[in-house]
């Protein structure tokens, strides 16, 4: 997708809550400002993309233990050129996790946000603190299936009930995130 097309899919999007109406708003103001929002050339915000993998019956999520947050969470990245969004969500959920097949639930995105990223060091370098805007996708996977783990990024892949996400979720700001997540869902 185009810068246009990209900035169109924001316009598009209803909003689930009030963080979300605040999120778009930034995203807009971003896409009005910027033009290498697709890059990491743009060193105040990314735009990324990241995959809700569930079970088919709703009641398991596949998270991956970050290295960076200390904690299991969602997949996810950046761009990095590649304008089709669900198609980096997919591609992410499956480098982090090793799942071998997820099944795109619907092409129109079921979250936005926008998440600070707290300053960190990659490969050696150090990468100032900026903001991701995150398009997140609903994918059906499998349980039974293997996983592994892209081991620089994630200490590790697995499948929880989605019950257990506020036990182990040590990123706090992120159970909202999740919560939203589960419930939009539901709702498809």
């Amino acid at each position: 997708m185009t810068h246009g097309e990209l900035q169109a899919l924001f316009e598009a999007y209803v909003p689930w809550n009030e963080q979300e109406r605040n999120d778009r708003e930034l995203a807009l103001q971003a896409f009005r400002s910027f033009d290498d929002l697709l890059t990491r050339e743009n060193t105040i915000l990314h735009l990324c993309a990241s995959p809700w993998i569930i079970s088919r019956d709703h009641r398991q999520v596949l998270l991956v233990y970050h290295r960076l947050y200390d904690s299991w969470g969602w997949s996810g990245g950046h761009c990095d050129g590649d304008g089709v969004l669900w198609r980096v969500a997919k591609r992410e959920g499956m480098e982090e996790s090793g799942i071998t097949s997820l099944a795109l639930a619907d092409e129109r995105p079921i979250g936005i946000d926008v998440l600070s990223v707290p300053r960190h060091h990659k490969n050696g370098a150090l990468v100032s603190a900026h903001l991701h805007l995150n398009v997140t996708y609903l994918f059906y996977g499998d349980p039974a299936l293997s996983l592994s783990h892209k081991a620089d990024e994630v200490k590790g892949a697995r499948w929880f009930d989605v019950e257990a996400i506020p036990r182990i979720v040590k990123e706090k700001a992120m159970l909202p995130v999740y919560a939203k997540l589960c419930e939009r869902a539901r709702t498809l």
